[in-house]
This record gives C-alpha cells, structure tokens and sequence, in this order.
C-alpha cells in the first residue's frame, strides 16, 4: 500500500481556538544542510533524478534511523515507486476500451509491485545511496509477500544468541512497513485474505541484506485492512525488557473506504530479535468513527526504565497507553492534551493530511520524561504544540505552542537527543491565495526548534531547507489530489538532528491535472489512492474522457517528489 489510509475517515473535530500556551523563543542559531537521500530516484540509474516520469519519480512518508553503536551509519526509507512501469504501460493496466491501446491516464499501482525503498548514508547524512526496494532482496522474492509502503524504520541490539541481546556485535535494523500477498503466489495465499498486514525485516549488516518478512499481525481476515502502522525497539541497555521490539497499528475492519468502520490500535511484541511477534494487544475500544471514537496515527517509544509509550489521536485528544512490563499489559488511555485536526486540505492546496502525534523519551539513566508533539488547528492556521511529562506519562502539562507565523505547519517529528536536547522538526506551508490550488500557488518549506524542554526553552523556528516545494507538483496515482503523505521522521544524536521529509523541490505542477482536481474538489468526489489495491491495480472512479494523460499532458518533471534529509548542527 503506497500510503497510509486517507485522513478524511477519522473524526474531524469542529475547529476549535485552543488556548496554547507560546514557548518563548531561546535564541540559538542552527546551521544544516539538505540532500536526496533517494539518489538516484531509480537504482542503479545514474540520470534518473532527471529522467524518471510519473509515478516512477514519486517518493513520500519517509523514515530515518541512526545506528546506536556508529552515528556515521543511517539508514532511511519511503513509499518508494521507482520500481512502478509509466503511465499507460500493459499489461497489467487494462487498455482504453474506445481505442484498444494503453490508456496514457492510468498510472494506477502494478498488482504485485513494491514500494518500500531503502537508502544508506555512511557519513552521518551527508551523502545517500539508493539499494533499491526490500522486494529486490531474495528473501523478499522468496516469500509469498509484496512490501505496500509506510516505512518504519527503527534501530535496536542484536540477539546475543543466548536468549539477551547486546550492541556487542553491533545493532540490528528493523523496517516495519505494510505488506499483501503476492497476486502470482501459488494456490493457498490470496490477496482477499488478507488485504494488508504488517510485515517486518531485519538486518544486521547496516542495511545491506534484509531477512524475509515476519508478520507482526497473526491473522488473516478479508475485512480488516491494518494501516497506520508504527514501531519501536527498546535499544536502552538500562532497560529490563532491552532489545524488545513493538509494533503498533490500527486495524480498520472495513476494507470499504467509507467511513463508519471499527477501528482499534493494536500493538504486537517480539523478544526474540523479530523472529516471531505476539498476539496484537488492542489498546482501544473498536469505536466507531460515527459515534466519535476515530482512532489512528499510533506512535511508540520506551523509556530508560523499559515504559513503553504509545500515543494515538482518540476523538478530540491526543491519548497515550502505557505498559510497566514490557508490554505485556497496557494502561487505559490518558489524556496528553486536546487536539483539533489541521484542515484538509490545507487552505492553498490539495494534499490530505492528519494531526498525528510524535512522541519521545528522555534515555538518560533514571530520567522519568516523556514528550510528545502534534499540529492543531488554531484561529492562525496550523501549529505545532509541544507536551511534558515528568512522571512517566502519568500527567501532562499544557500545549506550549513552538511554531509560529512561517506558515500553516503540519506533519510534525521529534526525538530526544543523549544530552536531553528535545529536537522538532515540522513542515509548514505558504500560499498566495488561501481559496484555491493549483500550480505556482503554494510553497513548502521544512523547519526545526530545540530546547531543554522547559515551556520556554525552545528556539525560534528555523528554517532547514535551502529550497521551498510546491504541492501541485505531486498527485496521488489516480491524479484526484496533490499527495504528500501522512508523516515526517526526524532522529536526534549527541551532535545535532537529522529530519527527513518529502521534498518537490524538483518536481514540476501540470495544469492539466489541476483543472481535473478542480472540480473533484469543489464536488468531495476524490477518492483515496488506495482504493486502487482493492481494484487489482485498475484506477477508481474516474470520469471517462476527462482524466489527463501526464505523459502527453504534464512536463516531463510532473509528479517528481523525493524523500530529503536536513542534517541539523543545533
């Protein structure tokens, strides 16, 4: 699955003008530089950063790790379609039944065709190398499973072969995405069985080779499609439950699209290095949306002392579960503070988008703080608040506000570095005209604030890229709306932060497609790109004879999104 499921099935809260407190401003000055860490967009293709077309050049929710035991080592992933044919191509996209050729408007998903891309830095993030999709691994080919996108990817220690785990022998990564059976697969594996689970590699050579994909969902239902996912491996060597592994999601069990569908957090555990997860612990009540209940957009992180923190958006706060025991048991729900979700779209664009919490850990021994951040909608537009706890997630103080006027600000990341240095990153948007979309209207840029997490300890915001994007240079594969994913990733270390995002800075807007949004818009008749899954591949819903063609209709350079990586000196 390219992408998380759309935004618009949860709960939309009525805007609210939340009273937030404002973090004054600390005033140091960061120093960063921004790169592509998908380069080249196509591996092993030299030219392809300028050459790849639509919906080969399109690369979005990435993910960024740090290898605990060497910080030159990082590894990154994103909904990666470098691998997808052009638009058009046959089979197995069905041809224009008026004219028997291919139809040059359908770029929809190749049934069976991966898209979680891997990408390695070995100088801290300074330069990147793209190693292709976890599908090109052997392991991958050999398994009944197709990667469908949402990277996750964490660091943890590695088995000691003794039942423990230690960085003795180094660090093991974990990429956690989502997965379908493989349409071709023999008989005894069909894609209707399960429509999406979530799947996870390992690999203990820096990214190099991945092992074959484990489920970390246990059962096979053709109802439930399992999305939003997230992860976490407890890499504290002061932790009792060290080198645990958690897998969070939400299990939609309605595969329609529509809305009104139950839809719980859930959260397997490996102790055994990912070899085998456990049954899901289901976190939440399988409320309906329509009564209020909407839950989605887990995240997890574990302290020094082995608390496992997940936090998810529930109605019209931001909630987190919390386990004492190394998740064999959760908390009920607590309340870190009142959100109210960011519009979407975003006034001046057409991307959807969501309000999901980020949250992180002090690692210092003994340290008993958590943090956690997310966008809400304010009279001003989106901005990033910030919450504090103290006393391992019991309590939470009130949102201090650290974005401010550089624009409407959405899909937030923080982590906590090894000195307590509580980095954010964000991205936050411009536009001339606030009421309609389209090519050249809006610009994109990404920002990061630090502090020492006081409520006015943070920095001003400080803007960490050298080029703004526009978001009419994106599109969903069925071209209904511009796409910018769900979510940003962002890894603090002892000397500063890496904050990975998408980035359109290449990519070109195409008037064609954006007089075809128009109307789509103006009507609520867009539908999600991954309706296209349960459609083996064909697009959804398009009007005959209206959709354009990107290869006849767009610039080359249409639709060209990239994952990029500001390496952030505080």
């Amino acid at each position: 699955m390219q992408t998380r499921m759309s935004a618009s099935r949860r709960l939309v809260p009525a805007l609210a003008v939340l009273c937030l407190a404002v973090a004054p401003a600390v005033a140091h000055a960061a120093t960063f530089v921004d790169v592509q860490a998908n380069d080249p967009q196509v591996e092993g293709d030299a030219t392809s950063n300028a050459t790849a077309t639509f919906p080969t050049n399109k690369q979005n929710e990435p993910s960024i790790a740090v290898d605990p035991t060497n910080s030159s080592l990082v590894l990154a992933g994103s909904n990666d379609e470098q691998r997808q044919p052009a638009c058009g191509a046959t089979p197995p996209r069905a041809p224009d039944p008026s004219t028997g050729l291919p139809d040059l408007s359908d770029c929809s998903f190749f049934p069976g065709v991966g898209t979680d891309g891997i990408y390695i830095s070995r100088d801290g993030g300074h330069t990147w190398a793209n190693h292709g999709l976890l599908d090109d691994q052997p392991s991958w080919q050999a398994s009944p499973y197709v990667s469908d996108g949402d990277p996750v990817i964490v660091f943890g220690p590695k088995p000691d072969g003794h039942g423990g785990f230690s960085y003795a022998n180094g660090a093991r990564a974990y990429y956690v995405g989502l997965g379908s059976y493989k349409p071709t697969y023999p008989s005894g594996y069909s894609p209707s069985k399960a429509p999406e689970v979530i799947l996870v590699s390992s690999s203990d050579d820096g990214g190099q080779t991945w092992s074959a994909p484990v489920r970390a969902t246990t059962k096979d239902n053709p109802n439930t499609f399992n999305d939003k996912n997230s992860a976490w491996a407890d890499n504290n060597p002061h932790s009792p439950y060290f080198g645990n592994v958690y897998v969070g999601f939400t299990a939609f069990r309605s595969i329609t699209f529509t809305g009104n569908g139950n839809e719980p957090v859930e959260v397997s555990r490996s102790t055994n290095g990912g070899a085998s997860f456990s049954a899901p612990d289901q976190l939440s009540p399988a409320g309906n949306n329509g009564t209020g209940n909407g839950r989605q957009g887990s995240d997890i992180v574990t302290g020094p002392d082995g608390t496992v923190y997940v936090a998810f958006e529930q109605g019209s706060s931001q909630v987190v579960a919390i386990s004492r025991d190394g998740g064999g048991s959760y908390s009920r729900p607590i309340a870190m503070g009142p959100v109210s979700d960011i519009a979407d779209p975003i006034p001046g664009s057409n991307f959807r988008t969501d309000s999901f919490a980020s949250i992180a850990a002090d690692q210092r021994a003994g340290k008993t703080t958590a943090y956690a951040s997310w966008a809400t909608r304010t009279a001003g537009g989106g901005r990033v608040v910030v919450v504090k706890s103290t006393d391992r997630g019991r309590t939470w103080s009130a949102p201090a506000t650290v974005s401010g006027s550089e624009g409407y600000a959405f899909f937030n990341a923080m982590d906590v570095a090894p000195d307590g240095r509580v980095d954010i990153g964000y991205q936050a948007q411009t536009a001339i005209d606030p009421k309609t979309f389209g090519t050249g209207n809006a610009t994109i840029n990404s920002w990061y604030v630090h502090g020492d997490g006081s409520p006015g300890g943070y920095s001003a915001p400080q803007k960490v890229t050298s080029a703004g994007s526009d978001p009419a240079a994106t599109a969903q594969n069925n071209l209904m709306r511009q796409f910018w994913g769900d979510y940003n990733t962002l890894v603090s270390t002892a000397t500063g932060a890496l904050f990975i995002y998408t980035d359109s800075r290449t990519g070109v807007g195409c008037l064609a497609v954006d007089a075809y949004q128009q109307p789509l818009a103006a009507a609520g008749t867009a539908e999600p790109e991954e309706r296209e899954r349960r459609t083996a591949g064909k697009d959804a819903g398009t009007a005959a004879g209206t959709k354009p063609a990107p290869p006849t209709a767009c610039p080359p350079q249409f639709g060209n999104s990239d994952a990029y990586v500001s390496v952030i000196a505080p």
